[in-house]
Order: C-alpha cells, then structure tokens, then sequence
C-alpha cells in the first residue's frame, strides 16, 4: 500500500516512523511546509520526501495521513476525499463545528473512510 503523509512534525514523525516499519506498506511520501524537516524524516524512515501537499496526492497514493497544522486539516481531508482516497487526520478534524461537519459531510458524499 503506498501512503501519503502530509505534516512532519512530532506526531507525523510519530506515524511515518510506524508507517515505515508496517509490511503492508511499500512506499510512503512525505511532505510539509518546512523542507528541511521533511527531508530529515524522510532519511530517518526511508520515505519519499515531495514538495508540496499537491505533490503528495499526485503520486497515486492508496491512502493519505494528515499530520499537518489543524488549520489545515479539513481542507486536506476535503482533498482526500475528493480524490477518492481513505483518509486518517490527526485530531481535531477542523478549528471549529461547521468545518468539522464540512469535511465529515466530504468524506461521507465521496464514500471514503
């Protein structure tokens, strides 16, 4: 399964490092606002490091961890399911109640998880 992970901070480290080891996954891409953070992660676990959240949907990942700021998750879980992919995101899903309840409508109109 090839994964994208968007956001690599402490607790996307955290996933990509798990994610890394899993057998059932055979790439994982990376990326994240700081490149340089994103290249240190991806020599410690072996990912794929890509420029840019665009970068990370155009590679055709199976599915997409979201580890990014929270300002920016319900735009990311949007994406996602409007690509069609499974999404995990880090909690909250949004800064507030109406965008929580957008991307859980995104996500239920596509059909992903």
């Amino acid at each position: 399964m090839r994964i994208g992970l968007i956001g690599t901070g402490r607790i996307g480290s955290f996933h990509a490092a798990a994610l890394s080891r899993h057998p059932d996954v055979t790439s994982l891409v990376i990326a994240d606002a700081d490149p340089e953070r994103a290249t240190a992660l991806a020599a410690r676990t072996g990912a794929t490091e890509v420029p840019s959240a665009d970068d990370v949907f155009a590679t055709g990942v199976d599915a997409v961890v979201i580890t990014a700021a929270t300002s920016a998750h319900a735009e990311l879980i949007g994406r996602a399911a409007r690509a069609g992919l499974p999404v995990f995101c880090e909690k909250p899903i949004a800064l507030d109640l109406p965008g929580t309840l957008a991307a859980l409508a995104e996500v239920e109109a596509a059909g992903t998880v």
